[in-house]
């Protein structure tokens, strides 16, 4: 079994993190434990164990909230988990880790105990701050059983609700008050052939067992870009960019990437060309983002800040360049922030208006993180790391 969830009373608390890898001396970090979101937080960073699947219940996934002076004013603890994802909105933010699934707004908390070894993803609708975080739940119940992925849902002001679909989620998408998700077997995915059904779902947000909205056959190997696909203002489609893995890392998109625009009540599919002009299709994790009648995100090989237009063959469009090339980096976006961390030399915290490229916030300098960043884990096996980092905007925008 893995460690409970966190208490829910919030306690002042003095934790020591070594910098063994780092040959730098013990940092004392002092916060209190958060059981809401503190007022002068500006943002949330994660840090976990940097390699999979090495997960001990010795070793931790951490969050740390931070002021605009890059001072730790809030933390939590949860149990090591691959892939650990947060996601922020309106002055809250939710956590997922091995034991639990913590929603914290700005008037409480709720907890939900886990017991996970993966994320799969995590999708938020920003303007009502509910979420969708599934997992690589597996069989769970022996050789016979069916592979499975576990969903939780969250929302600032009701308790989580835990659910299941039968097969794989291979992306997922919460708009307003709906949650979707797009889903193979695990025996279809796995068999050799050239077909693959694949099924959307619509995952009830007040309980009770996933609706069939739709499913039609896809090529095998021709899969989405962005776990969490985009929603449309009214929710009644869903954005995403597909392609075969060679297509997707084409930057001349020769092979056939394509813009698919989902309905969320029939699960009819209309595809639209993109042309990528020089870049992979590769999208950062929580970037993949619909402002107006565009879709932008942020590229995962050279720090390209990229759109196109939604409904029509196009060719992708920079608007501006991140500095977020290489290892060191995490970079997601919240409404129309981008919240960015660079764990090189001194880690720094920078946040930029997505649109434009405008710096809004920062640079700044994060000195307690220096000593976390490649210091050996409790269990020895592997080494800690920044998982992710969530902005923590004062209104919606």
């Amino acid at each position: 079994m893995l460690r409970p969830s966190v208490p829910a009373l919030a306690a002042l608390t003095a934790i020591v993190l070594a910098a063994s890898a780092c040959g730098q001396d013990p940092v004392p970090i002092t916060a209190a434990e958060m059981a809401t979101v503190p007022s002068q937080a500006i943002a949330v960073v994660t840090v976990g164990p940097s390699q999979p699947p090495i997960m001990t219940k010795a070793d931790h996934t951490s969050a740390f909230a931070i002021d605009a002076d890059g001072n730790v004013v809030g933390k939590l603890q949860g149990g090591a988990i691959d892939s650990a994802s947060i996601v922020g909105w309106n002055r809250g933010f939710t956590l997922a880790t091995a034991d639990s699934v913590t929603t914290v707004s700005q008037s409480g908390r709720n907890v939900l105990a886990n017991d996970e070894d993966g994320v799969e993803g995590i999708a938020q609708d920003f303007t009502s701050g509910r979420s969708l975080v599934w997992f690589n739940t597996g069989t769970g119940g022996g050789p016979a059983a069916q592979y499975r992925h576990d969903y939780v849902l969250t929302s600032p002001d009701t308790a989580p609700l835990r659910g299941s679909v039968p097969g794989l989620m291979l992306s997922a998408a919460h708009c307003g008050k709906r949650a979707f998700g797009v889903v193979v077997t695990f025996d279809d995915l796995t068999a050799p052939q050239p077909m693959i059904k694949h099924r959307l779902f619509e995952l009830p947000i007040d309980g009770g067992e996933p609706v069939l909205r739709g499913e039609w056959e896809w090529p095998n190997g021709f899969r989405s870009e962005s776990r969490a696909s985009a929603c449309s203002a009214d929710g009644s489609a869903l954005f995403n960019l597909y392609g075969s893995v060679e297509a997707r890392r084409n930057e001349t998109s020769a092979l056939g990437l394509e813009l698919v625009q989902l309905d969320t009540a029939t699960g009819a599919r209309t595809p639209s060309h993109v042309g990528m002009a020089g870049h992979t299709a590769w999208a950062r994790p929580n970037t993949l983002t619909r402002i107006g009648d565009r879709l932008y995100w942020i590229n995962g090989d050279d720090g390209a800040v990229l759109s196109i237009p939604l409904n029509q063959p196009s060719e992708v469009r920079k608007e501006w360049d991140l500095a977020a090339t290489g290892f060191g980096h995490q970079a997601t976006v919240t409404g129309t922030t981008v919240a960015h961390i660079d764990t090189h030399n001194t880690p720094t915290y920078d946040e930029y208006d997505l649109i434009t490229g405008q710096k809004i916030r920062g640079t700044i300098e994060l000195p307690w993180l220096k000593s976390i960043v490649h210091s050996q884990t409790e269990s020895g096996k592997t080494t800690y790391a920044v998982a992710g980092v969530a902005c923590l905007p004062a209104s919606s925008t």
